[in-house]
């Protein structure tokens, strides 16, 4: 992690969970980290707990789901820190309601996050890149195990297609670079259940008997460390992370069996 040291790192959804954890990791290895997330009061809490490390964590209040923050916020960047060497797009949302009865607004929402939230950023980071003639950069995305396959958990069908949807984006923008003789390097990182946040909106923890614990949020910061660990001239393209000894299809069958059998 050597040569990372003091370069700037952006981390989306970095208020909790996965996000959280890997904006601390990155600090703690000497980067300049700029998290981004919607509730300022967590980031400040996280630049506090941080305060003291090898690196520097810097605040910046951003909705995902509007353009105009995340472009105030790469401005910011870019006149306060300059280039831009390692993007984390791991902000995310879901929704919990069946296809069937999920509000068009809650879609546009995810979308927004999931999707283009994630090429924005990567646009923007690319652009600073270029700027400063960063080429041995690294992009990753927190995609999911639902970009694999679909679940029939509900508000998981369309999460799963937004996943899908990381997964060409990134396969693209890889091959895009390769067209152009550029040493950017762009990973995406598939983890299978996390305790996090993402999982309270479904209640698995106090509603689905797991027989083995389910990945932590340090799991997945340990494949992007693994990654920009790796010398430049390695490309890793693809992680999926998953439990041990239990198959997750099952767990999800048994989720959307409770879910669908719960009061709405």
């Amino acid at each position: 992690m050597e040569r990372w040291d003091k370069r700037v790192a952006v981390v989306t959804g970095a208020s909790s969970g996965i996000g959280e954890d890997i904006a601390a990791a990155l600090v703690k290895h000497g980067m300049t980290v700029v998290g981004l997330a919607r509730r300022e009061d967590r980031l400040k809490q996280l630049a506090e707990r941080l305060g003291n490390e090898q690196g520097k964590f810097y605040v910046r209040q951003t909705d995902m789901r509007i353009e105009k923050e995340i472009l105030s916020s790469f401005e910011w960047i870019e006149k306060e820190l300059g280039a831009v060497s390692v993007l984390v797009n791991n902000a995310g949302i879901a929704t919990k309601k069946p296809l069937a009865e999920e509000s068009t607004a809650n879609w546009k929402d995810m979308l927004g996050v999931n999707v283009l939230a994630l090429s924005i950023c990567t646009r923007e980071t690319l652009k600073s890149m270029k700027t400063h003639g960063i080429n041995d950069g690294h992009i990753i995305n927190i995609s999911s195990k639902a970009s694999h396959h679909s679940t029939p958990v509900p508000g998981l069908s369309v999460y799963s297609a937004t996943k899908k949807a990381v997964m060409a984006i990134s396969e693209g923008l890889r091959r895009e670079l390769a067209l152009s003789n550029s040493l950017i390097r762009v990973t995406t990182i598939c983890p299978g259940l996390v305790a996090s946040e993402m999982m309270d909106i479904y209640e698995f923890g106090s509603k689905i008997p797991m027989k083995v614990d389910c990945l932590k949020p340090a799991d997945v910061t340990k494949a992007v460390i693994f990654c920009l660990e790796m010398p430049g001239y390695c490309q890793i393209n693809d992680i999926t992370l998953g439990s041990t000894g239990e198959d997750e299809f099952k767990i999800m069958m048994s989720a959307a069996k409770i879910l669908n059998e719960s009061p709405q």
